[in-house]
């Protein structure tokens, strides 16, 4: 069962425009957040985020309380009382013109099992599910106009994503145009050396992930060192710890495939499991 524009139906009663904008050319936004025994955490943030990607496309954006209400639905509706899982909210661009125009787009709210999802956000911070890294081909522009934008123009991600998978990864590392780090084709990524914690800044292009964010904010808690700065190979190559962090990932410790800390040897550093047993108890608190 999915809420959509305003009612409770069957996923596969669910009908779009074929004029729809966000079908057609991706002229849409969604955000992803994670709920725990039928709770979200950092709904807040969430929704901060999503108005912003929205105001880039100048969508409107349904009051918080009724994106909350309609959440609380989908979790109802579908038992999602136990365990984790990934909740989506999605905003179309509409049936409009190229130019513009007024029709209302679609308005999407599901929710997947998070050992499920199909998007490559699920993981954790454990050493069996230590993510495996690959660079990839493709470049972020981090001067595009939707640069930083959770849009539903995926495209890039997804195919940097599907790359890496047959490189025998689990996760993309892209560039930017400048040749410096930008994220993963599905994550933020951090690196920590010589116990320093660093991770690319916004300029590079990145998205601004809630995940992300609320690490930089630990650290500070913790007294870590934190950077927003530039990374190249180099930085990846000699780091002494890399994880990366999402919604569904929460904080995962990973390896670059080709290099001497084989996968299979690696274990989660002492500053990338300080930071996941703070964020793991952060949920706690938040939803208790």
């Amino acid at each position: 069962m999915i809420w959509f524009n305003g009612e409770l139906i069957s996923a596969n009663d669910a009908c779009v425009s074929p004029f729809d904008l966000g079908l057609t050319v991706g002229f849409g936004v969604f955000e992803t957040m994670a709920a725990y025994d039928g709770k979200v955490f950092a709904y807040d943030l969430h929704h901060a985020r999503l108005i912003k990607s929205a105001e880039v496309f100048a969508l409107p954006v349904p009051e918080r309380s009724v994106i909350s209400a309609a959440i609380a639905e989908v979790i109802e509706a579908n038992h999602y009382h136990q365990g984790r899982y990934r909740i989506r909210v999605t905003l179309s661009g509409g049936a409009n013109q190229l130019g513009g125009g007024r029709q209302q787009g679609d308005v999407m709210v599901t929710a997947r099992s998070a050992d499920s999802a199909s998007d490559g956000s699920s993981g954790s911070g454990s050493d069996s599910d230590l993510a495996k890294l690959a660079w990839v081909p493709f470049v972020i522009n981090e001067r595009a106009a939707t640069a930083g934008v959770k849009s539903t123009s995926y495209a890039d991600h997804v195919l940097a994503y599907r790359h890496a998978l047959n490189a025998g990864a689990d996760e993309a590392l892209m560039f930017n145009s400048q040749g410096h780090l930008a994220e993963g084709s599905m994550s933020n990524v951090f690196v920590v050396k010589d116990g320093v914690v660093q991770t690319p800044s916004l300029a590079s292009g990145c998205l601004p992930g809630v995940t992300r964010q609320l690490v930089i904010n630990l650290c500070a808690d913790l007294d870590l060192p934190v950077e927003e700065c530039q990374l190249g190979v180099q930085d990846i190559d000699n780091a002494d710890e890399i994880f990366l962090t999402s919604s569904l990932r929460e904080i995962q410790a990973a390896v670059l495939l080709g290099t001497k800390a084989r996968a299979t040897e690696a274990v989660t550093g002492e500053v990338t499991g300080r930071l996941a047993e703070a964020y793991a108890e952060m949920v706690r608190k938040e939803l208790s």
